[in-house]
C-alpha cells in the first residue's frame, strides 16, 4: 500500500484494524467473563468469581478474563511466532473436544427421544442425516486430536512443546470431567427413558408460530434447507 503512492490510505488501513480487533477483543472480553461468571453460579468455578458492582457488572470475572490481554505483549521478542503457534494447537485441539461434546449431547438427546417414542419429525428443527452426522462428527474430532502432533513420535522427532501443546488439552477434557463428576455432580447419569423433555415446554410454544407453508419452488427449497429432510 505504501508503494503504491496513495497518502492517507496505509492510516485509514491500520485504522480499521486496530478497530477491528478492539471490537473483536470487547467482545471476547465480554462473553469469557459472563461465562465465567455463569459457571460460578452454577457452581463449576470458583465463588469468588460472583462478586459484582452494585450495577451487576462481574468484576472479578471480568478482570480475570482480562489478564489474557497480556499475551499481547508476547509479541516483542523474537519468539513471538513460536507460542502463538503453542496457543494455536491448545485452542484448536480446545474448539475440536467442544464439537465432541456437543455431538455427545445431541446423541444422548437422541436417544432420550427414542427411548420415549417422540418423533423427530415433530421438532420444529432436525438436521438431516442423524444420529450417523452426529457419530462422524464425535468420532472425528478424537482421531484428528490423537494424530495432530503425531510425529513427536517419530525416532529422532520429538519436541516437548509439540507434545504439551498438542495433547495437554485433550488430556484436560476427561480429567475436568471426572473431577467435576467427583466433587460436584455426583448423582448417576440419567438414563434415556428418565430425561424430561416437557419442563418449559409450555413457555417455548406460547412463543413460538407456525409458518405459512411455502408457495413456490424456491420456498421449498428454503424451507428443506434450514430445517432438513
Amino acid at each position: 500500500i505504501t508503494r503504491s503512492g496513495i497518502k492517507g490510505l496505509p492510516s485509514l488501513i491500520n485504522a480499521c484494524l486496530l478497530s477491528s480487533a478492539w471490537s473483536a477483543g470487547s467482545s471476547d472480553l465480554y462473553i469469557s467473563s459472563r461465562a465465567l461468571y455463569a459457571l460460578a453460579l452454577s457452581g463449576n468455578a470458583p465463588k469468588v468469581f460472583l462478586k459484582t458492582t452494585r450495577h451487576g457488572l462481574p468484576l472479578a470475572a471480568v478482570a480475570f478474563s482480562a489478564l489474557s490481554g497480556c499475551l499481547a505483549y508476547m509479541a516483542v521478542s523474537s519468539s513471538a511466532g513460536k507460542v502463538f503457534g503453542w496457543f494455536a494447537n491448545m485452542t484448536a485441539i480446545a474448539g475440536l473436544m467442544s464439537w465432541f461434546g456437543i455431538c455427545l449431547t445431541y446423541l444422548r438427546f437422541s436417544a432420550g427421544l427414542k427411548a420415549q417414542g417422540i418423533d423427530r419429525r415433530s421438532l420444529p428443527y432436525r438436521a438431516p442425516f442423524q444420529p450417523y452426522v452426529a457419530w462422524y462428527g464425535m468420532i472425528a474430532p478424537i482421531i484428528i486430536c490423537l494424530f495432530s502432533g503425531f510425529q513427536v513420535f517419530i525416532k529422532g522427532s520429538w519436541a516437548t512443546d509439540v507434545f504439551v501443546t498438542n495433547y495437554l488439552p485433550l488430556a484436560l477434557f476427561p480429567i475436568m470431567y471426572f473431577v467435576s463428576r467427583l466433587f460436584h455432580y455426583r448423582r448417576p447419569m440419567i438414563k434415556p427413558k428418565e430425561m424430561d423433555f416437557y419442563t418449559g415446554l409450555e413457555e417455548i410454544e406460547a412463543v413460538s408460530y407456525d409458518e405459512p407453508p411455502p408457495r413456490n419452488f424456491l420456498e421449498h427449497f428454503w424451507g428443506w434447507l434450514v430445517r432438513g429432510v
